[in-house]
């Protein structure tokens, strides 16, 4: 939230709304960007992108050479239109778990990718 206060008091020209929030009670704001490079918020920003790009490609590494494709599972499940609350249930996690699976968050776990696969192939 203290990148997000930065943010607010910032009177930055290339300033643009990203998103929004809400919070408890009447706590609710906008999310911002900018074009200026040399911005410290920015900055951070885009050393976490790049990060969390490396890691997403590691997880898919690990995906694939257990034979696991989340993309071809994404399309399957969205073929068959299951919700994703159905396919927590198939595989045995909650929601936010299936959820960090299919976006490659989270490197998939064999038995649950299976269950999924063998369901949505039924």
């Amino acid at each position: 939230m203290l990148i997000n206060t930065k943010c607010n008091k910032c009177n930055e020209s290339t300033k643009f709304v990203t998103g929004f929030w809400d919070g408890e009670g009447d706590t609710h704001g906008c999310l911002y960007d900018c074009k200026n490079t040399k911005c410290d918020v920015k900055q951070l920003r885009e050393v976490a992108d790049q990060e969390a790009v490396q890691k997403r490609l590691e997880i898919q590494r690990l995906n694939g050479k257990n034979g696991i494709y989340a993309g071809q599972l994404v399309a399957l499940r969205k073929n068959a239109k299951v919700s994703i609350r159905k396919m927590a249930e198939i595989s045995g996690c909650n929601v936010a778990e299936y959820c960090a699976y299919e976006n490659e968050r989270k490197a998939f776990n064999l038995e649950a990718y299976q269950k999924c696969i063998n369901y949505l192939k039924q």
